[in-house]
């Protein structure tokens, strides 16, 4: 698995670093996103404090919880993750890795976040989101759920699939047709984890300011509130990753 990615911070002079947060982790073929939740600025926490705390520690938890040779278990590195956070607030997570033995993904997922697995040109898989009502996602943290919420997930890929990831930034502006043309162009174009990710991302950008776009948090705030259209600005974080199986 071959992976790059793009932060695109929400523009707030406040917040300039924004409230996501990610890793890549290549020895361990595993992959992780955060987005903080907002609403704790009302209280003054940085939205973005957890989400980086429980990213480090997700990589700390892969990096020493995970003896070489062994498959990952992305549910354990998020339950010793949240164990080991301890700053004010609360995230979403997605954890994600490559067991090369099985051919598989593995994922666990709390709230939101979540990846698209695209094979030749085609979404086959997108992942659930989880949340109580629209715009209420779970979310671990003080008070808050825990690791024991996460949806477990294991999929079979095969050589040369696409997996995208991303922060809602991401998901909520960005419909499945989409993800399938810049994959597909970016294969063509034989551009880079790291490239395809930046036009993926820059694509979702465009779409959040858009008022008119189509998108899939659109359509879901029309028929819940009525009175919105077009997509929803906020930060932005894209992994892209090429599966290369070698057995």
């Amino acid at each position: 698995m071959v992976a790059g990615s793009l932060y695109l911070p929400k523009e707030n002079p406040m917040k300039p670093r924004g409230e996501d947060a990610h890793f890549i982790q290549k020895l361990f073929q595993t992959i992780g996103v955060a987005d903080g939740v907002g609403g704790w600025g009302k209280k003054g926490v940085g939205a973005r404090i957890y989400a980086r705390e429980i990213m480090r520690n997700s990589l700390i938890a892969v990096d020493i919880n995970e003896p070489k040779g062994t498959v990952v278990n992305p549910k354990r590195v998020l339950q010793e993750a949240y164990k080991n956070t301890n700053s004010e607030g609360s995230s979403t997570a997605c954890i994600i890795t490559l067991d090369s033995e099985k051919n598989t993904l593995r994922a666990a997922n709390v709230g939101d976040s979540g990846f698209f697995l695209v094979r030749n040109g085609r979404v086959i898989y997108k992942s659930p989101i989880q949340q109580r009502r629209f715009n209420c996602p779970y979310q671990l943290g003080n008070a808050k759920d825990n690791p024991s919420v996460a949806q477990e997930m294991e999929i079979i890929v095969e050589k040369d699939d696409v997996l995208v990831v991303g922060t809602d930034g991401l998901l909520d502006n960005m419909n499945e047709s989409e993800i399938e043309e810049l994959v597909q162009r970016g294969i063509d174009e034989k551009l880079k984890p790291k490239e395809l990710a930046s036009q993926i991302g820059n694509v979702a950008l465009y779409n959040s300011f858009d008022r008119f776009a189509d998108t899939p948090f659109g359509r879901a705030a029309e028929r819940e509130w009525r009175s919105h259209k077009g997509g929803k600005v906020d930060g932005i974080t894209v992994i892209v990753a090429y599966i290369q199986l070698f057995k």
